[in-house]
């Protein structure tokens, strides 16, 4: 775990390739750390009802080992628990996260339905839905690393987010849209590839975090 990552370079644009080689090559610098901490944060967050409530500090915990490995620190597998030192904060910023998904996909669902029953209805149906998902993902896309990795407390992380997106529409939904699909592009391989794929996918959220939001979020 001593590989350096190439240093940061902040831009006042957001350059996906960039984000993409850099994580690349982490990810490949540290796939025994990642993946093994990936897997537990995504077992144990899975695990209904109690996943809901351990999922937020388990998620901490992988970005700080994430943004560790991204600034050449040490991080070890047991790091992935170090989120829950900020327990209740992981917790609330997944349940508010949950809530605004659920705030925005339940009414899409209603009108989808409702849309089915008119001519052509169920082919805007589908594209309203598939607006909202991407609309959801930019505007979420940074608040983990938001709420994970500095002081802003769960409900500003997402007022954060959301004034990023507004801010910079376009780039946010290609750079939650590609991110996605490189998160889902292991699933091919049996599934297996998830665990390489899902990680870096984190990694280029970090990346993008650190050289593209940071020094851009005040004028945002």
């Amino acid at each position: 775990m001593t590989a350096q990552p190439p240093a940061a370079q902040p831009s006042a644009k957001m350059e996906l390739g960039a984000y993409v080689s850099k994580a690349w090559d982490l990810m490949k610098e540290n796939a025994l750390l990642l993946i093994v901490t990936y897997l537990i944060a995504a077992i144990l967050a899975g695990i209904p009802v109690v996943g809901l409530i351990i999922g937020g500090p388990l998620w901490f915990g992988f970005f700080r080992i994430a943004q560790k490995r991204y600034k050449g620190e040490p991080a070890e597998i047991g790091q992935i628990f170090d989120g829950f030192k900020d327990f209740s904060k992981g917790l609330v910023t997944m349940l508010l996260m949950a809530a605004v998904i659920l705030c925005v996909i339940i009414p899409v669902v209603i009108a989808f339905i409702i849309l089915n029953f008119i001519p052509c209805g169920a082919v805007l149906g589908f594209l309203i839905y598939i607006a909202a998902i991407l609309a959801i993902g930019a505007a979420l896309y940074f608040v983990l690393p938001i709420a994970a990795l500095s002081d802003v407390a769960p409900v500003d992380a997402i007022k954060k987010g959301f004034k990023f997106m507004t801010a910079n529409i376009g780039p946010m939904i290609l750079l939650s849209l590609v991110t996605g699909l490189i998160a889902m592009a292991g699933a091919i391989a049996c599934g297996i590839g998830v665990l390489f794929t899902a990680p870096m996918a984190i990694l280029i959220v970090i990346i993008a975090y650190n050289e593209w939001y940071l020094p851009n979020a005040p004028a945002a």
